[in-house]
């Protein structure tokens, strides 16, 4: 032995020359592949009896992965069955994840370096990451390393690089033009223009299950061309969303040359049966780690010291079979200290601090400060020494290098240098780290203040969380909102951290959870407008989980603080929202004078959001109330406005609306192309009840141009997304829009059996909605004249009570065609006089060429045609063949052939 290994080493810096750094034989074997040394022979130092082989460092190594903690010893079984399925895979190019599980210390690290090294060896490319409890910066989350690596990136890329990246694989095919905004996400790159505004109206679940298929598909191309080796190491510190998108890497390799190795702690292993259910087409083994056996100890032994059986056999005892703890046990003995074996990792590791130079002991315990992983510069400020390296801790086996970083050799050893801290030193350290991300990394800088014990942490927490929540990473900006309002002393930034994880819930599509929390903040609130803003959040989450009666009432309340604080913000959204409230209730005048008042506030704020919602919820009533143009002039503004400030959610809700109210104005042509664009955009930014819209009209519109196969396709996809919802209503129209297609057909019997059920189920769900026109669709069907006029009675009853406006156009035109099919022109006549009524207030060219058409045809059924009626049959079969309405051309025909 040579004595104290920090006279050893300060003898070995002082004869290095300028610039060199000289190591100790048992510094170069620690490091062993993490770095790269030259041999310098045996050398005497004074003090020291015995000639010490020396090293020179010439680098560190920088490939992750490429570390070795000490010679391996022992866990043959574990490794021979590794090989085996290693083997297996390659030979049946399938997939398997190696899952490797046990204590702290236990060697899962050490084992499954030999795997990489073996898998390495074979031909596997790694792609490595590491999950950490706490300093995890921008970009350094184990997927995006992952993802990083699989295309071809080093840590810490260029934004040249990464976008060189993306237009490689994009280029190559590997992925979809869609799927390109969800690697942009990864790879923090902007959207471009024209999926800036889509990426945006997306909600969270769209986006998760699309960077997840993206993760599956870049681990299928990396196996299809390469062996894939991807280790994620320390699952115990995972959250949710990480494991899902291990779930997505298990998935990628399921039928390629690849591997999953991962590993935890037995304690907090969030693998269990659900996540292995989703990877059921990914065969799944787990390696239980024990403790070594006694000759397994004593071979490791014999890598430290040459000391008497009598130490060796103390360390193991007193170690239980535990790596890392006889490793530092070992280290202990070897430098001479082997007199008193310490209890416990940690006590052995403040010892080996003890005994660092005093520059080194400031830098490890400030290291340990900054978390698992540290960059240097950051190190260096922390310690106030800008020409600090890290040798000495190198040397002593405490940090390796990771990349252009360093990590701790075990979270252990970081754990108790930051518990040998005092409380003053530790804030201090801290304050100065948060100090140093504040520009950089609102989340680290929030963290940092948060174990400063720092008074502004909460607030910190606040724009952490908002920053997260701009960049789509809801479940992270949820978190940081929890621990902001768990640290919390003030009421202010309690109540502005609670209403941020309503709105955050919300986001998630917890309504349930998200009403709780404003509820709570509700109860707690302290003044007015705290209490403004939760009786806000807490009506919106009620609108949606059907709690409007109490949401109004809190709508009430509001209004009054607001309007006494002149809080018009606050007025243009509370107006909005009772505008949508009143809607459902068949309130359609008073939903329309709301939204109007929301309109005025969100023009006198300049709230272009506002305003786009607003003018949506204007031209909602007015689709209501039959007026159709108005309608369509209120929702091309609200989607001219949401494309010009990027509002995708707002826009691709009101999109499908524009063609519906477009079809009155005889413009079902573009309608249809409205349809088509506003199906193929909800569905991918994942709003079904948009898509349920968007395929709607597509049946609407295709029906009126008589493009029969066409409105069939869209039947069938609406289907499927009604049935996803539940939405019996529009089950009811969807059965309505098969018996007008059969009857265009001349399928009589089978339109009636289709709308007769149409019937029933809008009767069981609520007949506002499209009762009236599966009745009048039902009288042109049946045959028998009684039932018809009982039908129509029983619409126009309906209508009388009060139904959406649709209703009211088609039901006046299909009873018209009901009675030209049974040649009642007096009955004809007065449907056509209940249609330009209904029409008065705002008449529309879709009504106005119905009425025409039905009163030229009624006309020619009571005498035979004179010569101004059949001008105006000529003028009605030209502008109905223009407006592109062939199905309603025949009989104009028919009547002029007569």
């Amino acid at each position: 032995m040579h004595g104290d290994p920090v006279n050893l080493a300060a003898r070995l810096v002082a004869a290095a020359a300028a610039g060199e750094t000289w190591i100790s034989d048992d510094a170069a074997r620690t490091l062993g592949d993490a770095a790269s040394c030259e041999a310098i022979g045996e050398r005497r130092f004074k003090g020291i009896d015995t000639p010490v082989r020396a090293w020179r460092l010439v680098a560190l190594g920088s490939e992750p992965g490429r570390t070795s903690r000490s010679r391996f010893v022992g866990r043959e079984a574990e490794l021979e069955q590794f090989h085996g399925i290693l083997h297996a895979c390659m030979a049946r190019r399938a997939g398997h994840v190696v899952h490797v599980r046990g204590e702290a210390g236990i060697g899962k690290t050490r084992l499954v370096d030999e795997m990489r090294r073996h898998a390495q060896a074979e031909g596997f490319t790694l792609h490595r990451s590491l999950v950490l409890d706490f300093g995890v910066g921008k970009g350094q989350d184990p997927v995006r390393t992952i993802i990083g690596s699989l295309l071809g990136l080093p840590p810490g890329a260029s934004s040249e690089a990464r976008q060189a990246a993306a237009a490689q694989v994009a280029t190559q095919g590997i992925v979809k033009a869609e799927q390109i905004v969800f690697l942009h996400d990864f790879l923090d790159l902007p959207q471009a223009a024209e999926w800036q505004t889509i990426y945006e109206a997306m909600d969270h679940g769209a986006r998760k299950r699309g960077k997840q298929a993206l993760a599956v598909r870049l681990t299928e191309d990396a196996c299809a061309h390469a062996a894939t080796l991807i280790v994620v190491e320390d699952l115990h510190w995972a959250d949710a969303e990480v494991i899902g998108y291990l779930s997505a890497f298990a998935s990628g390799i399921a039928n390629g040359t690849g591997l999953l190795v991962t590993t935890s702690r037995v304690e907090g292993d969030p693998i269990d049966a659900g996540w292995r259910a989703r990877c059921r087409d990914t065969p799944f083994a787990t390696i239980d780690l024990g403790p070594l056996r006694k000759d397994e100890a004593l071979s490791l032994a014999g890598n430290f010291i040459d000391a008497t059986q009598r130490v060796a056999l103390a360390c193991i005892e007193r170690a239980g079979g535990n790596p890392l703890f006889l490793e530092q046990l070992l280290r202990n003995a070897e430098e001479g200290r082997g007199g008193n074996v310490p209890a416990s990792i940690r006590s052995l590791v403040l010892a080996r601090m003890d005994r660092l130079a005093p520059r080194d002991r400031l830098a490890f315990q400030a290291a340990a400060v900054i978390g698992q992983r540290f960059d240097l510069a950051l190190l260096r400020e922390l310690v106030g020494d800008p020409g600090y390296v890290c040798d000495g801790l190198l040397v002593n086996a405490l940090v390796l290098p990771e990349g252009e970083d360093f990590l701790f050799a075990h979270a252990l050893i970081q754990e108790s240098a930051y518990s040998t801290l005092l409380r003053a030193r530790r804030r201090e350290l801290h304050l100065r780290a948060a100090e140093w991300f504040a520009q950089s990394d609102v989340t680290l800088h929030a963290q940092h203040l948060d174990r400063a014990e720092d008074e502004h942490a909460p607030h910190a927490y606040l724009g952490a969380a908002a920053a997260q929540r701009a960049a789509h990473r809801f479940e992270a900006a949820l978190r940081l909102a929890e621990r902001g309002i768990e640290i919390a002393q003030s009421e202010a930034d309690r109540h502005a951290l609670s209403c941020c994880k309503g709105e955050l819930q919300r986001d998630l599509g917890d309504i349930a959870g998200s009403i709780v929390t404003y509820r709570t903040a509700l109860a707690a609130a302290t003044d007015d407008a705290a209490r403004c803003d939760c009786q806000l959040g807490l009506a919106e989450g009620l609108r949606v989980s059907e709690g409007l009666d109490e949401a109004l009432g809190l709508l009430a309340q509001a209004q009054k603080i607001a309007e006494r604080d002149n809080r018009l913000a606050e007025l243009a959204s509370l107006h909005y929202l009772r505008g949508n409230i009143l809607f459902p209730l068949g309130k359609i005048d008073a939903c329309s004078a709301e939204h109007e008042r929301g309109l005025g506030y969100a023009r006198r704020l300049g709230l272009p959001e506002a305003e786009a919602r607003a003018l949506g919820g204007l031209a909602d009533a007015a689709y209501a109330q039959g007026r159709m143009r108005t309608a369509f002039h209120h929702f091309s503004e609200c989607v001219a406005m949401s494309r010009e400030h990027g509002f995708g959610r707002i826009e691709v809700a009101n999109l499908s609306m524009q063609g519906f109210s477009r079809i009155y104005l005889n413009d079902a042509s573009q309608a249809r192309e409205d349809a088509s664009a506003a199906a193929r955009a909800a569905e991918l930014i994942g709003q079904p009840r948009a898509q349920l819209l968007g395929e709607t009209l597509g049946v609407f519109a295709c029906q009126e141009l008589g493009d029969a196969q066409a409105a069939g396709k869209h039947l069938v996809q609406e289907m499927r997304v009604i049935r996803q919802l539940g939405a019996r209503r529009f089950e009811a129209q969807n059965l309505e829009m098969q018996g007008r297609l059969l009857l265009d057909e001349g399928c009589r019997s089978e339109a009636v059996v289709a709308l007769r059920e149409a019937l029933a189920i809008s009767r069981e769900v609520g007949t506002q909605f499209s009762g009236p026109k599966a009745l009048s669709a039902l009288s042109r069907a049946v045959d028998d004249n009684g039932e018809r006029t009982r039908l129509l009675a029983e619409g126009e009853a309906l209508l009388r009570l009060g139904a959406v406006g649709h209703n009211h156009l088609w039901f006046y035109r299909d009873a018209v065609e009901a009675m030209l099919g049974a040649s009642d022109p007096a009955g004809m006549l007065h449907y056509v006089d209940a249609l330009e009524a209904y029409t008065q207030r705002e008449p529309l060219p879709w009504s106005e060429l119905f009425a025409a058409r039905g009163r030229a045809l009624a006309l020619a059924l009571q005498a035979p045609l004179s010569e101004a009626t059949r001008h105006e049959l000529l003028r009605l079969r030209e502008a109905l063949q223009q407006a592109g309405f062939r199905n309603y051309v025949s009989a104009v025909e028919a009547a002029l052939a007569a």
